[in-house]
Parts: C-alpha cells; structure tokens; sequence
C-alpha cells in the first residue's frame, strides 16, 4: 500500500472529448473503479446495461436528464443516481454547461 496515492483532484482528470462523452479514472482495483464522465451539452451516454456491474454517478458540475431502467428525472450537481446491476441507464446533458459527474463501479470492469 505504499505506493497508492490516497487523494486526488478530480478537476486534474476532468476529460472532454468532441466526438463522444469522455472518461478519465482516479482510482482503480479488483473490488472497484471510480472515474469521471464528462459530457459537452447535448452529448449523451447512451441506453445501456450492464448485468453484474452496480454504479453510481454523482453529479459534480452541471445539469441533464436521466433515465433507470422505466424511472427518469432531472438532475442537477449535488445529486446521486444509483444503477442496480442489470438495470438500463442512459444520461443526457441537457443544459449549456459541460457536465461532470464521478462514477463508481463496482465490480471494477474487466478489459
């Protein structure tokens, strides 16, 4: 455990990408991965599952919509969404601000 660096500034991992939302992550090991997603205005994360990983995103900067599994609200920083394993999720920001949001999952994915 010496060698893991136990703080981090997440603005230094904030990454946005013109041709889809970016992804950056902070910390990473078997158990669970936490990252940033980070999307211009109008980019979305697309409907998706995914069937042994659970997530959370919270909302860091900025606003949107989003949907889990038949469940849909608006989101704005300072709120949390929490994605049961196997459940549909799909975020879009909404407003005209870039939006971030940390990402914890768990499993950590396998490459």
């Amino acid at each position: 455990m010496e060698n893991i660096e136990f703080f981090k500034n997440y603005s230094s991992f904030v990454n946005f990408q013109a041709e889809r939302y970016g992804k950056s992550t902070l910390f990473e090991n078997e158990h669970i991965l936490v990252g940033l997603n980070c999307l211009e205005p109008g980019q979305a994360m697309e409907k998706h599952a995914h069937e042994i990983q659970w997530r959370f995103y919270s909302v860091l900067e900025g606003k949107g919509h989003t949907w889990v599994g038949d469940k849909e609200k608006d989101i704005e920083k300072g709120m949390v969404i929490w994605v049961p394993a196997g459940h549909s999720h799909r975020i879009i920001n909404t407003g005209a601000e870039r939006m971030v949001m940390l990402v914890g999952i768990s499993p950590s994915p396998v490459d």
